[in-house]
């Protein structure tokens, strides 16, 4: 699959973007973990990568991480990633980013590592295994240059993408839709070659939204300020209410889950930094 992929220094530099001047244009600041924290970060990529080899035949999975602290909207894990085994026999992550706040997304086939982040620190890996048919579906819609599964991405990037429409998609909407290609394709319903016939899809077969409460202060702080974020795809009651629809990790393995296309769920905990010692008795400061 051709993606984007970043180059080797952004392994740990760029895990996320900083704050902006307002109507400035995005900047893209590097941040540099702690010594500890990047020690976390490789253990848990280690800890997910012997959980799944330890799977016979598994070469797909579903995994969420958590990152954006949407705790007040009762949410652990932020953001969606597909976990493939490449040729070498180790695993790639795939997912849709959106760098630096920008309004627009792009694919990504990156390394564990990456995926797990800062968040390794404090959050759990939750990792979905689907079935045997999912798990086949997934592999040839993401394998090559994975024709279908880059026609399902929509470039025009909001957080709160709403779930009906086809103007904007976050990354959590491509990791569900693309899951959805791969079910009708598992169940042999007709292909799924794009997003309108995707979300149909979805919604025929019983897909419910998150509904998030955003007030009146932050939709109109976001309006202004944040080119990340869109609601002029939802409907007008949602904007006037300020309970929005969106895909989340949870909406997306509870569809999952009670559509029986999940075999199993697993869940890498997450890992205590230890600080380096460099004498006896005296740990190393960290920075």
């Amino acid at each position: 699959m051709k993606l984007r992929t970043p180059l080797k220094h952004a392994l740990l530099a760029c895990l996320a973007a900083t704050a902006m001047p307002a109507l400035a244009q995005p900047a893209c600041a590097p941040r540099y973990p702690s010594p500890t924290t990047i020690a976390a970060m490789f253990d848990m990529a280690a800890v997910t990568t012997d959980t799944l080899d330890a799977l016979p035949d598994v070469d797909v999975a579903i995994a969420a991480r958590g990152g954006q602290d949407l705790s007040k909207y009762g949410l652990r894990h932020s953001h969606l990633a597909f976990l493939v085994r490449n040729d070498q026999g180790g695993w790639d992550v795939v997912h849709l980013l959106n760098r630096c706040k920008t309004d627009s997304s792009n694919l990504y086939r990156e390394g564990l590592v990456n995926l797990v982040g800062e968040s390794s620190i404090t959050t759990d890996l939750r990792v979905g295994i689907p079935t045997p048919a999912v798990r086949d579906a997934l592999r040839a819609l993401l394998d090559g240059a994975a024709p279908q599964a880059r026609a399902l991405h929509e470039p025009r990037y909001s957080m709160l993408a709403y779930p009906g429409s086809t103007a904007y998609q976050n990354s959590n909407q491509w990791i569900l839709e693309v899951t959805a290609a791969a079910m009708a394709q598992a169940g042999n319903d007709s292909p799924l070659t794009n997003r309108a016939d995707t979300l149909a899809w979805l919604t025929r077969k019983g897909y419910q939204p998150a509904r998030m409460h955003i007030g009146i202060g932050k939709r109109l702080g976001a309006r202004f300020f944040a080119d990340n974020v869109a609601v002029t795809d939802h409907p007008a009651s949602e904007r006037i209410s300020g309970n929005y629809s969106v895909v989340t990790v949870e909406s997306t393995f509870d569809f999952l889950h009670r559509s029986g296309a999940l075999e199993r769920e697993l869940s890498i905990p997450h890992q205590t930094p230890v600080p380096t010692v460099l004498n006896a008795g005296t740990p190393a400061s960290v920075q």
